[in-house]
Parts: C-alpha cells; sequence; structure tokens
C-alpha cells in the first residue's frame, strides 16, 4: 500500500491491521492502552529536494528570534513547502546549511516540513554560511543567549515583535480562543493604533471596525460576540495566554487550581510555585517574575476592570483521574489541530480514560496525539524514541470504553 499511495484521490500516512473476526478480537483482548488486535503502521515520510534561496529571522512572543529557510517552492505530500524553520543557530551549523544549498526536505510525519541534511556534493562554489544576528531584527536591541537555551532572545518587551505576536497568541484556539479577531486583523489594528497590548483588545470600538474596508456590521457584531464569550473564558486560558516564557497549557491548569483569583499569585513566594508537581524551577522563576512585575499586574487589573473574568471557575478546579481507564498511569499530549474535536475535550476524554495530560516531550511523556499542522512537539518526540505517537482517530478509537 505505500508504494501506491500516490495513486490514491486522497492523501493516506499509515494504515491500522486488523484482526476482522469479533470472537478473536475478544480473544486478543486489550493491553492498558491499545487493543491486541490491531497494529498502526506508518508509512516513511515522503521527501523532496529544493534549494535555500534565503534565510529569514523571525521574533516570537517570548521574544526567541528562529531562522527560517526560504525555499524554492517544492510540492511534498500534498502541499507546496516553501518555508521551513531552521530552529536556531547550532541546528544551522550541526547540518551546515548554507543559503544557495540543495537540500533534502521531508514532512515528518506528513506533517512538519523538516530539512533532513545539505547535499554538499552539490555545491558550486556560491553557497553562503547563514550569519546570525547580533541585534534584533525588529527593534535592533542587542540579542542575548541564556546560558541553558539554544535560541537568541530580544529583551526588549516592548519590540514590535513580541508586542504582535502576544496579541496572535492571546486570541489563538489555545488560548482565549477568540473568534472573529484572527492574526491579519491584529496586525492590520495595530498599524492603525488601535491595540497596543492584550488589554487594548477588550476595549475596540466595533462601530469604528464596521466601517473599516472588509468588515462591516455582521463582522464588527461577530468579533464583539467572540472577544465577549472569551471575557468569561476559565482563569487557566487567561494564564496560559499571558506569554510566560514556558508556562503551557497544563501548568496553567495546575496554578489554576490552586488560586481563587489570578492576581492572588502575586503574593506567592518562589517555593510555594515549586511546591506544586510538575512545576520545575525554570518554570516556576518565570511565573514568579512575571507576578513580580508591576506592569503585568497593572495589565491584568486593566483587563478585570474591562470586564475579563479572573476568578476560578468550575473548569478550573481540579479533576479526579480515573484509574480503570484504558490510559491509566500513561502522561499524553496533544499537539497540531484536532478535526474532531476541541483541545479541552480531548484533554478531557484522555482524563476519563485515566491519563495524565503532560505539559511539554520529555523523557517521561509516554503518548503523543498529533493532529494537523503539528509543530516541533512531534519532532521532539520523534527524535527522542520513546514516546508513542498517535493520530485522533487512533485516540479515539483506544479510548471509546472511557
Amino acid at each position: 500500500m505505500q508504494d501506491y499511495r500516490d495513486e490514491y484521490p486522497y492523501e493516506i500516512d499509515g494504515m491500522v491491521i486488523k484482526v476482522n473476526r469479533l470472537d478473536w478480537q475478544a480473544m486478543c483482548g486489550f493491553t492498558s492502552h491499545h487493543p491486541r488486535w490491531a497494529m498502526a503502521f506508518k508509512f516513511k515520510a515522503r521527501q523532496a529536494t529544493t534549494r535555500v534561496r534565503d534565510v529569514e529571522f523571525q521574533v516570537g512572543k517570548t521574544g526567541a528570534v528562529t531562522p527560517v529557510a526560504k525555499l524554492e517552492p517544492v510540492p511534498l505530500a500534498g502541499v507546496t513547502v516553501q518555508n521551513v524553520s531552521l530552529h536556531n543557530e547550532e541546528f544551522i551549523r550541526t547540518k551546515d546549511i548554507r543559503i544557495g544549498d540543495q537540500v533534502l526536505v521531508e514532512r515528518a510525519g506528513d506533517v512538519i516540513p523538516y530539512i533532513v541534511k545539505s547535499l554538499t556534493e552539490l555545491r558550486d562554489g556560491t553557497e553562503r554560511e547563514v550569519e546570525y544576528p547580533k541585534y534584533c531584527p525588529v527593534c535592533h536591541s542587542k540579542l542575548v543567549k541564556p546560558e541553558d537555551e539554544a535560541i537568541w532572545r530580544c529583551e526588549n518587551a516592548e519590540c514590535e515583535a513580541q508586542v504582535v505576536q502576544r496579541m496572535i497568541f492571546h486570541t489563538s484556539k489555545h488560548a482565549m480562543d477568540i473568534e472573529g479577531l484572527g492574526e491579519s486583523t491584529i496586525v492590520r489594528f495595530y498599524k492603525l493604533g488601535w491595540l497596543h497590548s492584550i488589554a487594548d483588545i477588550y476595549r475596540l470600538d466595533y462601530e469604528k471596525i464596521a466601517q473599516l474596508e472588509g468588515f462591516g456590521e455582521k463582522s464588527a457584531a461577530n468579533m464583539k460576540a467572540g472577544i465577549e464569550k472569551a471575557m468569561k473564558n476559565p482563569i487557566y486560558r487567561l494564564l496560559h495566554s499571558l506569554s510566560v516564557h514556558h508556562l503551557g497549557q497544563k501548568a496553567s491548569r495546575l496554578l489554576a487550581a490552586e488560586v481563587s483569583h489570578v492576581l492572588d499569585l502575586k503574593d506567592w513566594d518562589l517555593e510555594k510555585y515549586q511546591d506544586i508537581k510538575d512545576v520545575g524551577p525554570v518554570l516556576a522563576r518565570n511565573v514568579y517574575n512575571f507576578f513580580q512585575n508591576e506592569h503585568n499586574i497593572e495589565l491584568l487589573q486593566t483587563m478585570e476592570s474591562l470586564g475579563v473574568n479572573m476568578r476560578q471557575t468550575d473548569a478550573d478546579k481540579k479533576t479526579d483521574v480515573n484509574t480503570d481507564g484504558p490510559l491509566y498511569g500513561k502522561s499524553i499530549l496533544f499537539t497540531g489541530t484536532l478535526s474532531r474535536m476541541t483541545r479541552e475535550e480531548a484533554e478531557k476524554r484522555a482524563a476519563a480514560a485515566g491519563a495524565s495530560v503532560a505539559s511539554g516531550v520529555s523523557k517521561h511523556l509516554g503518548i503523543l496525539v498529533v493532529g494537523e499542522k503539528a509543530g516541533s512537539k512531534l519532532k521532539k518526540a520523534q527524535a527522542l524514541g520513546t514516546v508513542e505517537i498517535w493520530t485522533e482517530a487512533e485516540f479515539l478509537e483506544r479510548t471509546e470504553t472511557a
């Protein structure tokens, strides 16, 4: 089937081989996390060759400066690939990737574009080494490289790129999940001077928005409804949306379960953060520093005055793990876009099946469920080699009795 996959009128990345007699299935039974009568078979990742035209540097919401290879467009596994993350300076040096190089590209898990290697034997002498910037490509502040990281960072919190990326992340599906306010709209509103911080999202003038080209009263009304809905979110979503370095969804839930009000965290000492299971010293320090910053406290107070919920909801409270579930004792993580359920629904289903939801990929992670457009978590899990990689369909099948 792998040899003939290109002949199908739809994309496939593997197959599940099953025993098709129900009585034999009953005889085979289940392990703690999958049926013994079914086995997933993943096809090899597809590959293609193209050329690196240039390397650009992008600044993220926490100041991380990431190199991105601009490729000559190449079709690969049903999509056209023209941009590939190069992760960090060490990745570039280790793989000896140069501008002008012919490179071998694949889509890891048929999802994430990834440069496997440079084809150095095809070099003709015109290739150029990638020069890593010493200053932020946006605000021109001097870049720094923390001792425990491989990434160079811009430490100017008011850097335009960081401000915009923080607002984009704040409204994203995994954070406050604000419908009707996408990336291009945020950039447009920022350039118009309507947005300077995440608090400004909650005081937009909808009459002005309705008069903008490409909008209208209906679009403005939909945006207003999306924002007002988000204002009632559980506080774990708010905490995750604040772009605190290393503060993911799981850790946000852990913190939200411990406080009645978000601003209670400003009264915590460092040790109290570290006392929470699964909150390590680096994350504890980052969250502590965030809530000791007067500007951040003023930002949250402003948001609360605009109607954003800061109080613990039922969704923030601790949930019991099902010790009889098929995934009991397993840690699970979701990455990419799920097509049949929201991330929140998936995590609840995992908990009902007995799993604990992890905050990131580590040697302790048991299962990574991969949706569309999966991020770096998939690559890290594959590099570890100890993590089970499941599709959304596999996850649903293995938790259907939970």
